[in-house]
């Protein structure tokens, strides 16, 4: 990412304005400008200024879950992700792993959302929505403290990278990131970062939450083209002795469309939601499950649009 962005992300996540996750209306805040071609609006539209596209899915049952969330530790989400050759470069995309520490008996906080957010872009830089002290002694943040890397080496287009996020519950901090796909082999060390407190999250029970998501703003937007991320063979769970313990296996097939989350206040109840299903992290989000000759099992994928329109 240009040195000359500034971002913040500020709230909501999980169901928009009539939902309770508020994790990040994104707002956009261009330092230095850049020169546009007269005709870019007219390719990016007249319509909002950021979206986020993401998509959940829960976690809470079974005996593998019941007795890691008593005294959480290592989770990992990991996914295959593609995109378009027309993808513009300033989109972000990329997976999160969240601990809902719920208001009966939390962990850490009544009603606390340990946030793992990573990001990519096809330029090859890493986001990481860093924790601070403040967040991490329960004050939720106003804005995120990104932390960017880069992996040195562009992604390719119409190809699958297979990505994998490692983060401490435990201890509330990342772990690692790890990529590869087409000669793209690497592990980044993510272990001084602290996981972010976005905001309090009413859900009656401990819960781990997995998301794939795009996201773009129009003080970003420098190029045209279709803003849409493609993910497959979505895994998610948790690591005891070294050994992964997957929990959420996903290929899309079974799914056919993402809706609404069953969100009704003030408190939210797990049991609502059905284990392994993917719903709408947010009204604004357009996620569509596809069938496409490029799939990398089966037939489906589930796309992540970030069109500002």
């Amino acid at each position: 990412m240009p040195a000359f962005f500034s971002v913040q992300h500020r709230q909501p996540m999980h169901g928009g304005s009539n939902n309770m996750k508020h994790i990040a209306a994104l707002s956009f805040t261009v330092i230095t400008l850049v020169s546009c071609s007269a005709n870019f609006t007219a390719f990016i539209g007249q319509g909002r200024s950021s979206r986020l596209s993401s998509a959940v899915t829960l976690a809470y049952s079974g005996a593998t879950m019941n007795a890691w969330l008593q005294n959480p530790g290592l989770s990992y989400i990991q996914a295959y992700v593609r995109f378009k050759d027309d993808l513009p470069p300033d989109v972000i995309f990329g997976t999160d792993q969240e601990l809902l520490d719920g208001v009966d008996n939390p962990k850490y906080i009544s009603g606390g959302d340990w946030m793992g957010f990573i990001g990519l872009q096809r330029t090859g830089a890493l986001w990481v929505a860093a924790g601070t002290a403040e967040t991490s002694s329960g004050k939720p943040s106003i804005s995120r403290s990104w932390k960017i890397q880069t992996l040195n080496a562009p992604l390719k287009p119409e190809t699958w990278y297979r990505i994998r996020t490692v983060v401490d519950f435990g201890q509330r901090t990342f772990t690692e990131f790890m990529i590869s796909g087409d000669g793209l082999n690497q592990t980044v060390d993510l272990s001084t970062n602290m996981l972010d407190y976005p905001n309090y999250m009413p859900f009656d029970k401990r819960t781990m939450t997995y998301y794939v998501h795009a996201m773009r703003g129009r003080d970003m937007a420098k190029e045209s083209g279709a803003p849409a991320v493609y993910f497959d063979d979505i895994e998610a769970g948790i690591i005891s002795n070294g050994v992964d313990l997957p929990v959420i296996v996903s290929d899309l097939e079974t799914q056919t469309s993402v809706g609404a989350q069953p969100i009704v206040l003030p408190v939210i109840r797990v049991s609502n939601y059905t284990q392994g299903l993917w719903y709408l992290e947010r009204d604004e989000s357009l996620i569509r499950i596809e069938r496409q000759p490029f799939a990398r099992s089966g037939n489906a994928v589930i796309a992540c649009d970030a069109t500002l329109f």
